[in-house]
């Protein structure tokens, strides 16, 4: 199976949050992606808590460690599917947008804590959303 992360789902694992078993699980068995605009999320997220540059940087070499893939795709295929999502769903986010179209891509699952912004995307099956809480 094929998991994207989107960057709720990386932040409950490296705080160790509810949830955070199910992201390690995948990290170990699965193959696993996030795309770099969520990882500018999760990076953001180090510095915000208060973490420097450094301990920052080691988080997410520790990521890399486990064997997650940042994609760096941003051909107008993907960011017009993803501006094709903010202008339909509206309530969501660029991220969760390109974590969408990213997931489409791949044809794989997106692992999310965000139910907010996602469970109406899931009910109206634009890709597979496990909800990791």
């Amino acid at each position: 199976m094929t998991v994207i992360l989107d960057a709720c789902a990386v932040i409950a694992y490296l705080r160790d949050e509810e949830g955070a078993d199910v992201v390690e699980s995948a990290l170990i068995a699965e193959e696993c992606f996030i795309h770099a605009i969520n990882m500018c999320e999760v990076y953001k997220d180090c510095l915000s808590r208060g973490e420097n540059r450094i301990e920052a940087d080691q988080l997410v070499e520790a990521l890399y460690s486990t064997g997650l893939v940042v994609r760096e795709d941003m051909d107008a295929t993907l960011w017009k599917e993803a501006a094709e999502f903010k202008a339909t769903i509206r309530r969501i986010s660029y991220a969760d947008c390109i974590a969408l179209s990213i997931t489409n891509r791949l044809s794989g699952i997106l692992y999310s804590s965000d139910r907010h912004e996602l469970e109406p995307v899931a009910e109206n099956g634009i890709c597979q959303i496990r909800f990791i809480r």
